[in-house]
């Protein structure tokens, strides 16, 4: 079950999935935000980002005449 903080916390210690260890979460509305920890590991784009940019570059190469 998810723990809920007061409203005058600003951080908590948990852990971190993508850090694999404790560090340093924000807390936003009284639940445990995302990691805040300088040696996060963050990706540049999203799958979805990706996803989008090879499917745009594939089109300007092969643009589609009769759609």
């Amino acid at each position: 079950m998810p723990e809920h903080f007061t409203r005058n916390t600003l951080e908590c210690t948990s852990y971190c999935p993508q850090c694999k260890r404790d560090t340093q979460h924000r807390v936003d509305g009284g639940r445990r935000g995302p990691c805040i920890d300088l040696n996060h590991p963050v990706r540049k784009f999203s799958a979805d980002q990706i996803k989008r940019k090879k499917q745009a570059e594939k089109d300007k190469q092969n643009p589609r005449l009769f759609e």
